[in-house]
């Protein structure tokens, strides 16, 4: 029987497997439907995958033995959703979409034509959801063609908080925007008195419970700190290693990074500080998505076994709980001394190990992501207001109206 860091070996070394040609399909799907392996097949961007994205691959999956996810175009998705998107291109989204425990197989697809695709993996199953169609993305030849092999089309009633990343973009936008507002008018002497906090909540996408019964519910592996050492006893041999982030929006440098801290050991658990701790830590407008929701994305990554939410601003409290076998963490300059900090110290008092790695994704972070998204809304909302010629102007004139009022 493969021991846990053996299986964890054999599975990362067969994700960039994962990543398909247009020349691999058709060999792909007559080898799978030898033996006798249902295919389900769906599009999507997944620009910034959230928990509406998880759940919809994990109910894809349900409904057969393979799931292959073709990743729109960088340019079928500028075609749809107009210049500034995607957000993330195309090589990315694809990477970070191959981490997931659900997915089998990814290509690269046009999300306006994916009719050669069609043809060539023969999908049993096209799965797609009521949002595809009611937008117009899936069309009469997509159905003649599914008909044509012999599949069927199965389209999922979206009826909890969906996977739409413009959903995602207006929230990040708008709280980024009150932020400006805010300190806009406070240089100006003006405080418009907005409590952000109070108006923008983290999103929250549910509980994203699937349909389907047999669907892979990543909800199982959110624990809480106290349970991790009785459900992975040392004394089965089991080595235990410990990450800790925000993790507010995933990103292909926090997938490198996980798999990285899989190969440490037997159990990769992730430690995530609650909404609360976070917005201590990086003040208001963090997190944009929610302590349940971000440990909800964590659990259908590959290397992820457990999830637990830990209630500080530092991993310290979880550390002294879980004591790991190994605590990995990335080297950066706000870390160089890590050897004089309390979490080294405490590792190494009880016989752990603490190892580093360089950043997987040194352009991207949570904030970068937020700033991006936010700046073509910003954008148009400030294109005449943050002109400062037609702000004093706007001054003058409120000042002489004034002035007239009090005559």
């Amino acid at each position: 029987m493969l021991s846990g860091l053996v299986k964890k070996h054999k599975v990362y070394n067969q994700r960039s497997a994962k990543l398909l040609e247009i020349k691999d399909l058709f060999s792909l799907s007559k080898k799978l439907k030898a033996k006798k392996k249902k295919i389900v097949f769906t599009i999507g961007t997944f620009d910034l995958i959230n928990p509406g994205h998880c759940r919809f691959l994990a109910e894809a999956k349900a409904c057969g033995d393979i799931l292959v996810v073709g990743v729109s175009t960088d340019q079928s998705v500028k075609a749809l959703k107009g210049v500034d998107y995607p957000l993330v291109n195309q090589d990315i989204r694809a990477e970070v979409v191959s981490f997931l425990k659900t997915v089998d197989y990814v290509i690269f697809v046009d999300e306006i034509a994916p009719h050669a695709i069609l043809l060539l993996l023969q999908p049993d199953i096209f799965f797609t959801s009521d949002w595809d169609w009611n937008e117009g993305l899936r069309t009469k030849t997509d159905k003649d063609i599914i008909k044509n092999i012999g599949g069927k089309i199965l389209v999922m009633n979206v009826d909890k908080p969906g996977y739409s990343t413009n959903v995602l973009v207006d929230h990040i936008a708008n709280i980024r925007v009150t932020q400006i507002m805010n300190r806009y008018f406070q240089e100006r002497g003006t405080d418009l008195n907005i409590d952000i906090s109070n108006i923008f909540k983290p999103a929250e996408y549910g509980d994203q419970l699937p349909h389907y019964k047999n669907g892979f519910n990543s909800n199982n592996l959110i624990i809480e700190t106290e349970e991790v050492r009785k459900i992975v006893p040392r004394s089965k041999g089991k080595k235990l290693v410990l990450v800790s982030g925000s993790y507010d929006l995933l990103h292909v440098g926090h997938a490198r990074f996980i798999e990285q801290a899989g190969l440490l050991g037997d159990v990769l658990v992730v430690a995530i500080p609650s909404d609360e701790s976070l917005k201590l830590l990086k003040g208001v407008g963090r997190p944009v998505i929610s302590e349940r929701s971000r440990a909800y994305i964590l659990g259908h990554l590959d290397p992820v076994d457990y999830v637990v939410v830990f209630d500080d601003t530092t991993v310290y409290s979880a550390l002294e709980t879980i004591k790991p076998d190994v605590f990995f963490t990335v080297d950066e300059s706000w870390n160089k001394e890590y050897k004089k900090s309390r979490e080294y110290k405490l590792v190494k008092s009880y016989g752990g190990e603490v190892a580093l790695t360089a950043r997987q994704a040194p352009y991207l972070s949570a904030s970068t992501l937020i700033d991006k998204l936010a700046q073509k809304k910003v954008k148009e909302i400030f294109k005449e207001c943050m002109d400062e010629d037609r702000y004093i102007k706007i001054k003058e004139e409120k000042s002489r109206i004034n002035g007239s009022n009090g005559k």
